[in-house]
């Protein structure tokens, strides 16, 4: 979706010392309102789909909501408003709303009495909080804006967890922005202080569990960073980014994976602080983390829904859409495959995914990212109860789910089955492979609350790899003795699309885990605890367990279902499991061959 910039005016009531956009008045004839209509007009028949409405203070307009309904009634898809919400009361709100707008971009880079140092407007703050309110409260999504200059870096490492109490889950997350130019340079900082800062932020957001990226016009390079994978989730990079006349590539560059997509260095910071110190982007998993394909939008439209086939414990294989209402996530685990560095789609795309799946009668599973970080998501499992003839369900880690008011709120909705991944028994352990300190704990009590739900269907997902597989048995233990109705799924990694790296420390061979499954299996069920997926796309090849492990329901699986991922290699042709089994992942063949298959003869 192309997005364009729409300057409304140029004036403002806050006085940001870093601001270079703010005017002390704007030229009459430049902002009337057919003026800036014009603006609208040409920007749209130029093609662009977004509209960015922007300043000065946009909210200073009593017009700005009929420009909104101006650009939606010219072909505006999204409409966005950049503000800082002090001048936003909720009657002007909801007009807002009415008009089409879809997102304010709030600026706010500090809290409380801090912000209005920044801002040099007394109890600004305040009236900022009140329209972020009033926004909500109107329907509008609000994502929240924050400079890194020398006026906040001190307290935006705390601005996640402030924001996170003050407003729940309700916000979409905070933009990052790094200035290159100020009408007072003293302001600005260099690349590697921003960094630091960056760090500090991205880990409290996924402390806090707020979305964090950086904005892609005013960014710190990722090579800047001590761990660029650490913060991969802030970008989106498409590739074919056109050259910026005021940026400029250093000789490190040359050999960057992602180059081609990156802006490069602000000439004016590096004549500024000097040259930083970069690693420059040479992983492959890495150059995937950090990019998009084609457009962004494009990518969120691609990702949202996927189809599966699954089956619910005790029935059938049945059609499921995987819908993904965010792809962000509050961890981290490096065998994940999903595009976490993607914003969240639409309200009105994501609805339309689910509805789509309702109709065509398909089990409609919520996910991600991590679902719960969504502010929406009860209204869609509502959605997804009403629209399909199976109870709603969802994949998550459970980290927010400890209070049981909401998780009884989604269970009123409609949600009928819950997936929670845990992928170790220990807290270190289980911390170091989702990389997000202090999670262990707040899964452990999220699945308690939804244990303690009589009607909720409950399944734990491990992901099994060379560094959790001895711990499986315990963790077989620890679900049997605290969560008895809950059932276990084995899933082993997989180096299932482009996000997941080819790497012998992350992906065992099969023959050094599948003991490790299958004594965890023999636990289970002498536990009396179900224990499945050995048959499964995240299964193994069925010939390289017992007969008591794929004792499973064993259906035929459709030709082509698995979308060309796996293969059947020569050693299969003969199998008696060979339609019952999806065979192996081209990406596990890649890494280690055929030689561990041993096909089953005769009756299987």
């Amino acid at each position: 979706m192309r997005s364009e910039i729409v300057v409304t005016h140029e004036t403002c009531n806050q006085r940001c010392g870093h601001c270079t956009a703010r005017r002390s008045e704007d030229d009459r004839a430049w902002v009337q309102t057919r003026a800036v209509l014009g603006r609208v007009r040409a920007a749209l028949s130029g093609g662009a789909k977004e509209l960015v409405l922007t300043g000065g203070e946009p909210g200073m307009r009593s017009d700005l909501a009929g420009l909104i309904a101006a650009a939606r009634q010219g072909g505006a898809e999204r409409v966005v408003v950049e503000t800082n919400a002090t001048l936003l009361d909720e009657a002007r709100a909801v007009a807002l709303r009415a008009a089409g707008l879809d997102l304010a971009r709030v600026n706010l880079a500090a809290w409380g009495d801090a912000l209005d140092a920044v801002t040099q407007d007394p109890g600004g703050w305040a009236r900022t909080v009140r329209g972020v309110d009033a926004l909500l409260a109107a329907g509008v999504a609000v994502e929240l804006s924050a400079v890194v200059v020398r006026s906040t870096v001190a307290t935006l490492p705390s601005l996640p967890s402030a924001l996170v109490e003050r407003f729940g889950a309700a916000l979409q997350g905070l933009v990052l922005r790094v200035p290159v130019r100020s009408p007072d340079e003293a302001a600005l900082v260099s690349y590697d202080e921003a960094a630091r800062v960056i760090e500090a932020v991205a880990l409290e957001g996924r402390r806090a569990g707020l979305t964090v990226r950086m904005s892609p016009e005013e960014a710190v390079p990722p090579c800047v960073f001590r761990r660029p994978v650490g913060v991969a989730h802030l970008y989106a990079m498409t590739p074919g980014l056109r050259a910026r006349s005021d940026h400029r590539y250093l000789e490190a560059c040359e050999g960057c994976a992602v180059r081609d997509r990156c802006p490069g260095f602000a000439s004016d910071t590096l004549r500024r602080f000097g040259a930083p110190t970069i690693s420059p982007v040479t992983e492959e998993r890495l150059r995937r983390r950090l990019s998009v394909i084609s457009s962004v939008q494009e990518q969120v439209a691609r990702e949202l829904a996927q189809p599966n086939r699954a089956t619910p414990r005790g029935g059938s294989p049945i059609e499921e859409e995987l819908v993904r209402v965010i792809f962000q996530c509050n961890q981290a685990c490096r065998f994940c495959f999903v595009s976490t560095h993607l914003p969240t789609a639409g309200d009105d795309q994501v609805r339309e995914a689910i509805t789509r799946a309702g109709r065509a009668g398909r089990w409609i599973t919520l996910t991600g990212g991590e679902p719960t970080l969504h502010p929406r998501l009860t209204e869609y499992v509502a959605l997804a109860r009403s629209v399909s003839p199976h109870p709603v369900g969802m994949q998550t880690n459970a980290t927010r789910l400890s209070d049981p008011a909401r998780v009884q709120a989604l269970v009123d909705a409609g949600l009928g089955h819950v997936q929670v991944s845990l992928h170790a028994a220990d807290a270190a352990l289980s911390d170091a492979i989702t990389e997000a300190p202090g999670t262990f704990e707040h899964t452990v009590l999220g699945l308690d609350a939804l244990h303690a739900q009589p009607s909720l269907s409950v399944s734990i997902l491990c992901v099994v790899t060379w560094r959790n597989h001895l711990g499986l048995v315990a963790l077989v233990r620890m679900i049997a003795s605290r969560w008895p109705r809950a059932e276990l799924g084995l899933a082993f990694v997989a180096p299932s699309s482009d996000l997941v790296p080819r790497d012998t420390d992350l992906i065992p061979r099969y023959g050094e885990v599948v003991p490790s499954m299958e004594a965890a299996a023999r636990e289970a069920r002498s536990l009396g605890l179900s224990c499945e997926g050995f048959a499964s796309m995240c299964g193994v090849p069925l010939c390289l367990v017992s007969a008591e492990s794929r004792s499973e329901s064993l259906d035929e699986i459709p030709e082509g279902y698995d979308g060309g991922e796996f293969a059947h290699p020569p050693a299969c042709e003969g199998c008696a499991l060979r339609g019952r089994c999806y065979g192996v992942r081209r990406g596990y063949l890649a890494l280690y061959g055929d030689g561990e298959l041993r096909p089953v003869r005769g009756d299987a």
